[in-house]
């Protein structure tokens, strides 16, 4: 069995505690003292530790902080150490150490070995670690909603509810896909006339990769013709003018070819000249007639501006390039296609949804009839556990209901019922103490000590099932005494044996049976009070038991603490 427990829990400045530390027994922790000592400040510092809420007067008059720590040792347990390690959070030696600073602004902080954390993965951390009781808080037990976890827990059918989880979620997503296609199916003819008109848009406007250049490039030669023309025929006349270029190359071609016929050193030159001669002669001829080709038309020009005026607002509207406009179209016809189809998808969500209905049906009825016939087993066990704690003639019924839920796909009998991750059951520990009283809920019990009784035989029982392994009772023993008080010792005693307990008494038969007895006592050290906690060898147990036992000690009562520490053993 893994075993799971708080080693070591140390306070500072907490309430009355300047500074205190318990080396805590893997078995019984008794906390004891005289009323108004402050053995409940402990409690009170383990469930802040734990996650409660805390409040700035709790921490000690004139500090800055409180600061909360445990050791803890998991024993390798899997599922804190996955927890841990997703949340970035090495383990060393099996252990952790949770710490909660309380600062005087307020605030607080949590951490697990050194890493800060939420308050709820302290929480969640401390839910997994500990099962903590208090004398009038609203513990587990009193929430009726717990109540189907602990009789599956007894009824040991994990694995039947670990595979109704499943179907559970399976369930609700293909109900949140059907419910999805159910609005699209509302919105889905403007859908359609949107994404055809987007698409008709884009196939209409014939787009050419490239074409958005060479529009802005003949916009602007277009734009530009008159221009051009005037340049080009200023051009031409510096070219084919008496005086211009043609001409004064043809005389300087000339002067040359006589002077190579007078000295042969000037033939290359009139060979260049001749070569340059004819190419301006070739330039000015492509001149004029690129001019001549040019056809200046307003109406071309305006057709040029309005479909690159078309590309820009493609563009905007759909992305800032072409690839963007021609993606934006497929993605439209693919989502046009599966709008086509969206019928034959509700069809197979249906059928998954169909299967998968029948499915938790079947394994929830499973649950439900095993509930129903083994749930009188742990009532006789229950009953048993009640009676030894000193009630006379109790009675305890579980009760198994269903609730209607007209909108639900789940039927039992015929009836739509709801459903939830533990089944269509709802489940409720009722009990009477007394004979010839009725049976009522756990948290209409008003005796103290009846309620008491009515954990304790509860946690006997259940607590074998479930995976917290460190109990925490404040006062669980208040309102009883005699010999209900020694089978209540004997029943925490027993119960330690697979938990550890820490448990705050004021009865010495229960103080008696520790294996770790520890005294809250109070000192006042220069004017200032504070409480102080001792871990008792087997001399101070027994004075302790005798002061609890007649208030005083006197060898007679030191007798019967020895006497009564003797016997339980």
């Amino acid at each position: 069995m893994e075993y799971i427990m708080i080693s070591n829990l140390t306070v500072r400045n907490f309430a009355l505690i300047e500074n205190c530390e318990l080396n805590l027994s893997e078995k019984l922790n008794i906390i004891s003292g005289e009323t108004g000592s402050g053995k409940s400040i402990i409690i009170q510092a383990l469930a802040i530790l734990l996650g409660d809420r805390a409040s700035v007067d709790q921490i000690r008059s004139g500090m800055d902080e409180a600061i909360l720590t445990a050791t803890i040792s998991i024993d390798n347990n899997k599922y804190i150490t996955k927890y841990l390690d997703n949340l970035g959070i090495l383990i060393e030696n099996d252990e952790i150490v949770l710490r909660r600073n309380l600062l005087a602004s307020g605030k607080s902080r949590s951490f697990i070995n050194g890493t800060q954390v939420t308050s709820k993965e302290l929480s969640y951390i401390s839910s997994i670690l500990f099962d903590f009781h208090g004398q009038h808080d609203g513990i587990g037990l009193l929430k009726k909603e717990t109540h189907i976890r602990y009789l599956d827990g007894y009824l040991k059918i994990e694995n039947k509810i670990s595979k109704l989880q499943e179907l559970y979620h399976s369930l609700n997503t293909i109900k949140k896909e059907l419910e999805q296609l159910s609005k699209n199916e509302s919105d889905k003819a403007k859908k359609i006339e949107l994404l055809e008109y987007e698409i008709d848009e884009i196939e209409k406007a014939k787009i050419q990769q490239g074409e958005d250049n060479e529009l802005n490039e003949k916009i602007k030669i277009f734009s530009n013709m008159e221009k051009i023309v005037n340049l080009s025929n200023e051009l031409s006349t510096l070219f084919t003018d008496e005086k211009g270029i043609i001409n004064m190359l043809k005389n300087a071609k000339n002067i040359t070819g006589q002077l190579a016929e007078l000295d042969k050193d000037f033939s290359q030159n009139e060979n260049d000249l001749t070569d340059f001669f004819y190419k301006v002669e070739d330039i000015s001829s492509e001149l004029i007639n690129r001019v001549s080709k040019y056809n200046f038309n307003t109406q071309q020009l305006d057709e040029l501006i309005e479909r690159s005026a078309l590309y820009d607002k493609l563009k905007k509207k759909y992305g800032g390039s072409f690839e963007t406009i021609l993606k934006h179209c497929e993605t439209a016809k693919k989502e046009l296609s599966d709008m086509d189809n969206q019928e034959e998808k509700k069809i197979e969500l249906l059928e998954q949804l169909q299967f998968s209905v029948s499915q938790y049906t079947k394994i929830a009825q499973e649950i439900s009839v095993l509930r129903k016939n083994n749930s009188q087993s742990l009532e006789k066990s229950i009953i048993e556990e009640l009676t030894y704690l000193g009630m006379s003639d109790p009675d305890f019924k579980v009760n198994l209901t269903v609730e209607e839920d007209e909108l639900s796909p789940i039927l039992f009998n015929g009836i739509p019922v709801k459903y939830t991750l533990y089944g269509c059951d709802k489940v409720e520990f009722l009990i009477s103490p007394n004979k010839g009283e009725p049976v009522k809920s756990l948290s209409k019990i008003a005796s103290g000590g009846e309620l008491s009784r009515i954990i304790l035989a509860l946690k006997s029982i259940l607590g074998k099932n479930d995976s917290v392994r460190t109990m925490i009772f404040d006062e669980i023993d208040v309102g009883i005494g005699g010999k209900v008080a020694l089978s209540v010792s004997s029943k925490i005693k027993q119960l330690s044996k697979e938990k550890q307990i820490i448990c705050i008494t004021h009865l010495p038969q229960i103080a008696a049976n520790g294996d770790g007895n520890f005294l809250i006592h109070k000192e006042v050290n220069e004017g200032r009070t504070s409480s102080k906690i001792l871990k008792l060898d087997e001399r101070q147990k027994i004075s302790e038991i005798a002061r609890m036992l007649s208030g005083s000690l006197t060898e007679n009562s030191l007798k019967h603490a020895e006497e009564l520490i003797t016997s339980l053993k």
